[in-house]
């Protein structure tokens, strides 16, 4: 174990930076809290670079290299209201999974809050889908609120980036029907769609909604919406889409 005593500690600004998305990505590296999500990137086996833990934490010790610090100190790396006392330094997957034809993938078009994408991780988890696939538009998958949010399924399901129109032009020539949730009076109610192909679900930014270049490739659907509401939270509407493609299945 190495402690830290100072803010002005190397090692500790650094941790700090992983915050912000550049660090990250020049890194390679990017943080999980708390108990859970440290125990679930280990199960997963995910190469860990190190655990940062505070000098209270009273939980379990790993076999990995770990950087003591003062509760004062270890808040300060922390975003949450009641920060558990560690947190793990991961090195990022490598960037090489592609799509399989035999498995169902929810697209995201320009999702920009990490809550709502942690939240279809998570469902599409929760739902059997193979993965969850982003275009360059949205958040940034290894934001800690991302990860936080998607509740461990983070670490159980592909996630593919920086797939854009033209990655769904190929997909769609390898035999995938993308479907797509859109705001349009022509748009078949989402129940009636073919869930039976091998499917991708398309749902779009939560102030604009699927982009124009996506929604050419997709059969139009909606949700329909009874009350005053103008539209459902991208979240709530992907995981509608996710189980009845569930509920066909069986």
């Amino acid at each position: 174990m190495i402690n830290i005593t100072s803010s002005s500690n190397a090692k500790y600004k650094y941790f700090k930076a992983l915050d912000r998305k550049k660090t990250r990505y020049e890194n390679g590296e990017y943080t999980v809290e708390g108990i859970k999500s440290v125990n679930d990137a280990i199960k997963s086996g995910k190469e860990i670079s190190a655990l940062i833990t505070a000098d209270d934490f009273c939980g379990t010790k790993y076999d990995i290299l770990t950087y003591c610090m003062p509760r004062t100190l270890f808040d300060k790396l922390s975003d949450t209201k009641t920060p558990q006392g560690i947190m793990a330094v991961i090195k990022m997957d490598a960037d090489t999974k592609s799509v399989d034809i035999t498995k169902p993938y929810v697209y995201c078009d320009g999702v920009s809050d990490p809550g709502n994408l942690g939240t279809i991780i998570r469902t599409a988890d929760a739902s059997g889908m193979g993965g969850v696939i982003l275009s360059p538009g949205c958040t940034d998958v290894y934001a800690p609120k991302t990860v936080r949010a998607s509740m461990g399924s983070f670490f159980n399901i592909d996630i593919i980036t920086g797939k854009d129109a033209n990655a769904l032009r190929e997909y769609k020539a390898m035999g995938f029907d993308l479907i797509a949730g859109v705001l349009s009076d022509t748009a078949v109610d989402f129940k009636e769609a073919d869930y039976s192909k091998p499917i991708i679900i398309v749902v779009g930014n939560e102030a604009n909604g699927v982009s124009e270049a996506v929604k050419k490739l997709c059969t139009p659907t909606k949700i329909p919406i009874y009350g005053n509401a103008e539209s459902l939270n991208v979240s709530v509407a992907a995981a509608l889409y996710m189980y009845e493609w569930s509920r066909h299945r069986k």
